[in-house]
């Protein structure tokens, strides 16, 4: 049976690539480790860690004759936004078949449908079948992560950066049907239910551990108007926010705003930079720790 590992990264497709790697290093003192065009994948990406967590902004490259327009047409439809979550796993043909079973679609790196167990290295599930768009990959199928080399530390983050971050909290995920999606994670992906809070207004969520260290906030928005329904809206079930837990709100906020950002309270106990901010994200910071979080 596969077993699904650390996060891998998340991915966000942007207009101008150079720009938005600018602004991660003003903002987070990123360690970038790739920068560059993959022909197979059809953009231009850098992979950069925040601490403990990869980022993959990437843009649809500008060339004659692209062979893969999938991100070409993500960025069409969407414009700026998040894109899909990705996980090591042990065994890529092992989950593919186990998807596979559940009549759900797979595809590869250059877009063509996976049939398993065919596929060794890395695949992605269609966003309308798995509350978004999945991605699962062996380890080495990228250039080297940093993070599982012996002389790697995030120390730097927590203890010497001003935004203090710790870890990523959690990444939210708008969906339609909560239950549904609840199933989905716990039943078919071996996700462990954590905490299943309302706030009142505006969502029912349901936090759910993933792997080896990561939570998912499903989100179901219970009202109009909020930035969750309204995304949900406009672009279907998917990635909406990754939200840090940080040392000091307070402090966070300070060095954001001598940079320029506006960030505004989310709750009594965290702040967001909306998506005008960020390059089409959601960015959350926060003091809480989530009910039952394992890690």
């Amino acid at each position: 049976m596969f077993k699904i590992g650390r996060l891998f990264h998340l991915t966000h497709v942007v207009s101008d690539l150079d720009a938005v790697d600018r602004w991660y290093d003003d903002i987070f003192s990123v360690t970038r480790y790739y920068h560059g065009f993959a022909k197979a994948a059809g953009r231009n990406a850098s992979l950069i860690a925040v601490g403990e967590i990869i980022m993959e902004p990437m843009s649809p490259a500008n060339v004659p004759n692209l062979r893969n327009l999938s991100v070409k047409r993500f960025h069409d439809r969407f414009g700026q936004h998040f894109h899909s979550i990705a996980w090591y796993v042990d065994d890529v043909a092992d989950i593919s078949t186990h998807l596979g079973k559940r009549g759900l679609r797979l595809w590869d790196v250059v877009g063509r449908p996976v049939t398993p167990p065919n596929e060794k290295y890395a695949i992605w599930t269609h966003p309308k079948e798995t509350h978004g768009q999945l991605e699962f990959a062996v380890v080495g199928t990228n250039p080297i992560d940093p993070r599982l080399q012996p002389a790697w530390s995030s120390e730097f983050w927590p203890q010497r950066h001003p935004l203090g971050i710790e870890r990523a909290s959690h990444i939210t995920v708008v969906v339609k049907d909560l239950p549904a999606a609840r199933q989905f994670y716990c039943d078919v992906l071996g996700a462990k239910l954590l905490d299943q809070p309302e706030t009142q207004g505006r969502k029912r969520s349901a936090y759910v551990a993933v792997g080896e260290d990561t939570i998912i906030e499903l989100a179901q928005p219970t009202s109009s108007g909020s930035p969750e329904a309204d995304d949900l809206e406009r672009n279907g079930e998917g990635v909406h926010s990754l939200t840090f837990k940080t040392k000091d709100l307070a402090r966070a906020a300070e060095f954001l705003k001598s940079k320029g950002m506006r960030p505004e309270a989310d709750g009594s106990d965290g702040m967001v930079l909306g998506k005008d901010q960020a390059f089409g994200m959601v960015i959350g910071f926060t003091q809480r720790t989530i009910p039952n979080d394992p890690r």
